[in-house]
């Protein structure tokens, strides 16, 4: 992560720009997903809060397939292979070695993925140590904010008439694109990086499609994880951001999941995502449905084993999820540590916000160098003696104590 003190401004423009990013293949952005949207099917008897994904809605924050028959994402356990290019063009040739812009994000993505899956997803990236110069100047392809489909499409099918020869594209689960950083606008001011899936730009002499696929441009303040991000996408992750009212973002999400902001203080992924992903079992899931209080304790989602999260649905496409944050791991840098307590809907789309963290302490921020305008949820967690109350569910949450050595945090849930 680059330095945050001398950056706001900068993070602002990206935060801005953030809006035509991470466009999908086939879903897109249009509609906020929360609208005439098919009701899900209902959860399994034996995981009664796994709400499922609402069809029709881009990338559902529920559980299910998604998409040609569940394949349009990767798995996100096990050995997970990435094919690594690097490209450059005629007019944007690159301004140093391969080697040097593969390692601006590995080993960095391999080790964050280990350390937010706890070790159950093994990323191994396969790297072409050399640019690939694409046929045609970087201007010819019309890449800018919100590029499209048909851009993307010509891009990959130029590439594989300048690699598909001596590249073999078989047997991967998805593939990076490394762009030049000297290709387009500076990461600060037009963020262009990102993630298609759903279907194939293009198809291989040997069958492979390109049809996950995550594309870096610039030289991103994010540092190695707007990559982390983009990857997020083809595991099936949605953006947690506002895209077409940024600002907003820092009443959603803020700054605690990388699929919000992914420069944020608080660089891991909620304990809903992890369970989704299936980096957390069941069992490190409360599910709690009946009137009966619960105390549990919560250990924090950024160190492996115990429970992880307690989880509250009210209905088919709503609940709430109280998690422990602490800052280690991924979130070693996090401004506040505590309960936090956020509210998951399956039928909002991908970049309308699907999560909503709650605060704990409105009307305050905390930590403002770490951007211009979003901080206002950095001190969201509750703390030892705090209540969150939501009284159109019934629902609240004391923070009865926190144990010193195991860092463990005991709440209180009780609904009406």
């Amino acid at each position: 992560m680059a330095s945050r003190g001398a950056l706001p401004t900068s993070r602002l423009f990206k935060a801005l720009s953030l809006m035509a990013a991470t466009l999908l293949a086939v879903a897109g952005l249009s509609g906020s997903g929360g609208t005439g949207a098919p009701a899900p099917a209902p959860p399994p008897a034996s995981r009664p809060c796994a709400l499922r994904a609402v069809p029709g809605v881009p990338m559902s924050e529920g559980f299910g397939e998604q998409g040609r028959g569940g394949r349009e994402f990767a798995r996100a356990t096990g050995v997970v292979r990435a094919l690594t290019l690097m490209v450059d063009f005629p007019d944007a040739r690159a301004p140093y070695a391969a080697t040097e812009r593969y390692g601006e994000f590995f080993p960095a993505v391999r080790q964050w993925f280990a350390r937010a899956s706890y070790g159950r997803l093994r990323y191994e990236s396969t790297p072409v140590m050399r640019y690939i110069r694409m046929p045609r100047p970087f201007a010819s392809y019309g890449i800018g904010r919100g590029y499209g489909w048909r851009a993307h499409e010509a891009m990959m099918r130029d590439l594989l008439r300048v690699a598909d020869r001596g590249i073999d594209f078989r047997g991967y689960d998805l593939v990076n694109l490394l762009v030049t950083p000297n290709a387009g606008p500076p990461a600060d001011k037009a963020v262009l990086s990102v993630t298609w899936t759903g279907a194939s730009a293009a198809t291989t002499d040997e069958g492979a499609h390109l049809d996950r696929v995550s594309v870096v441009y610039g030289r991103d303040q994010s540092g190695a994880r707007v990559l982390s991000h983009e990857n997020g996408h083809a595991f099936g992750l949605p953006d947690l951001y506002a895209a077409h009212d940024f600002p907003r973002t820092d009443r959603l999400a803020g700054q605690w999941d990388s699929m919000s902001l992914d420069w944020g203080l608080q660089g891991d992924l909620f304990a809903w995502h992890k369970w989704r992903l299936g980096w957390l079992d069941d069992a490190q899931i409360a599910c709690i449905r009946g009137r009966r209080p619960h105390v549990l304790t919560l250990t924090p989602i950024e160190a492996p084993g115990g429970r992880k999260a307690a989880v509250v649905p009210f209905g088919p496409t709503r609940a709430y999820v109280i998690e422990a944050r602490s800052a280690v791991g991924n979130d070693d840098e996090a401004c506040r540590e505590g309960v936090l307590v956020y509210e998951v809907h399956t039928d909002i789309g991908s970049g309308h916000g699907p999560v909503t963290v709650r605060d704990a302490h409105p009307g305050t921020g905390a930590c403002e160098y770490s951007s211009g305008a979003f901080n206002s949820l950095n001190d969201a967690p509750f703390a030892v003696g705090e209540r969150f109350r939501a009284p159109d569910a019934g629902l609240t949450v004391d923070v009865l104590g926190r144990d010193p050595v195991s860092g463990g945090w005991t709440v209180r849930i009780a609904r009406r």
